[in-house]
């Protein structure tokens, strides 16, 4: 758990909001990327939970970020080493382009406001 808070905060930028014991025992963190909304790590306690981190949505995209400052960011996040699995390209409704975190999960990051047809 705390090499995926470290991951999201010191990689990725995103800030711990909240690390506590759910009733269950379990460790709930949350990461807040920004934008007022919240990512949730869950501690993973049995062999199929550790077996599905990183392919939760079956080797698809399983989050999705809207950014700001679209080209800054993705260069901020490059240079830290987050890998960038399809570079930036433009589609109807924006700016857009996959990356990986450090578990294998694949994030779609969006510009809407620069989109083909914006």
């Amino acid at each position: 758990m705390d090499e995926g808070i470290d991951h999201f905060t010191k990689d990725w930028g995103f800030t711990l909001t909240s690390d506590t014991r759910h009733v269950s025992g379990h460790r709930w963190v949350e990461i807040d990327p920004g934008s007022g909304a919240r990512l949730r790590l869950v501690e993973a306690t049995t062999e199929a939970h550790h077996a599905a981190i990183g392919n939760q949505a079956g080797g698809r995209v399983a989050f999705f970020l809207n950014l700001d400052a679209f080209n800054t960011t993705i260069k901020r996040w490059e240079e830290r080493g987050i890998e960038i699995v399809e570079p930036a390209w433009t589609a109807s409704y924006g700016r857009i382009a996959v990356l990986k975190d450090k578990f294998g999960n694949r994030w779609d990051v969006l510009d809407t406001k620069h989109g083909a047809s914006a």
